[in-house]
């Protein structure tokens, strides 16, 4: 006889498409054969939802809800599913994680996890945990162009926020940054710098390609500004081709830069002037991500898809 396994659904009630609201959800993993508590992540005393012990936590909306949840968890240690319910969901795509609510319920061994580390951003304001990104330059700027106006939804949402991004690197300026990975300095100039923990990000684009979240490392992915037309190409079908970047690893990256916009995650913020330095690690601690695993039933078929 299966053991009930206890989970806290932490969701995004504003994730109100059909068989993404509460009920829903809730339905899906009751159908599983899990108990279920139910956490939003909009109430004001969200953090307190962790204080009860639990077996599994559920993290259930966009790249935003999901980031909300994963940098919220006091204790690392308690396996975390992710059920992604928005547009781009990098996080999720960057781990091979897709799926309907009631399919990925039913695939879930929370013994079977990965490790992820989450990064710490330094700078002027304090320290801030981050999932996605840290970045400098044409990327933030992107994501301060595309608040303005009304928002579309689905695909129309990747094309209009891909289509941004052509237009910020058309008119980006090159900015000079210093750069020290692991203890080496380079000076550069380039149209931005994005430091990333995963492969995907912003319009579900895969700039740091070569990212993988279990070797403790950070993609530092560089826009050269001899790659601008290349990278405004690469944009408007990344599903051909790697992107157009340069890319360094390391596990401590600092960045020195004057006056650029800058992002965490997707929260952007207009340049201001004057010199900054920041720092980005890696948490000691990871998060331990489940990874859903295939019914016996679902096999590859015999005949075996081939290029036309």
């Amino acid at each position: 006889m299966r053991v009930m396994v206890k989970v806290l659904l932490c969701h995004n009630p504003n994730a109100g498409n059909k068989g993404h609201d509460r009920d829903s959800l809730e339905a899906a993993l009751k159908l599983a054969g899990f108990d279920v508590r139910y956490a939003s992540v909009k109430d004001e005393k969200f953090a307190d939802a962790f204080d009860k012990s639990v077996d599994l936590i559920v993290a259930a909306g966009g790249d935003g809800t999901i980031a909300t949840v994963l940098t919220t968890i006091p204790d690392r240690s308690i396996p975390v599913a992710l059920l992604p319910l928005g547009t781009a969901n990098n996080f999720a795509r960057s781990l091979g994680i897709a799926g309907t609510p009631q399919e990925l319920v039913e695939m879930w061994d929370p013994e079977r996890t990965c490790p992820v580390s989450l990064g710490s951003v330094t700078g002027h304001w304090g320290t801030s945990l981050l999932l996605e990104a840290y970045g400098v330059g044409v990327f933030p700027q992107f994501l301060l162009d595309a608040r303005k106006g009304k928002k579309p939804e689905g695909a129309d949402n990747l094309r209009q926020g891909r289509t941004l991004l052509q237009k910020a690197l058309k008119r980006a300026k090159p900015i000079e940054i210093v750069m020290t990975i692991d203890g080496k300095s380079h000076e550069r100039e380039v149209l931005g710098i994005e430091v990333c923990n995963i492969a995907f990000t912003g319009p579900g684009l895969p700039i740091a390609a070569t990212a993988d979240v279990s070797d403790d490392k950070l993609d530092v992915v560089l826009f050269e500004t001899d790659n601008r037309k290349a990278l405004m190409e690469w944009v408007e079908a990344p599903q051909d081709d790697k992107p157009p970047v340069t890319n360094r690893k390391g596990a401590k990256v600092e960045i020195t830069f004057r006056d650029a916009p800058t992002r965490l995650d997707d929260a952007s913020y207009e340049a201001t002037g004057g010199k900054h330095s920041i720092d980005v690690t890696l948490e000691e601690i990871p998060l331990n991500v489940v990874i859903p695993v295939k019914h016996p039933a679902q096999k590859t078929p015999e005949k075996k898809a081939t290029a036309a």
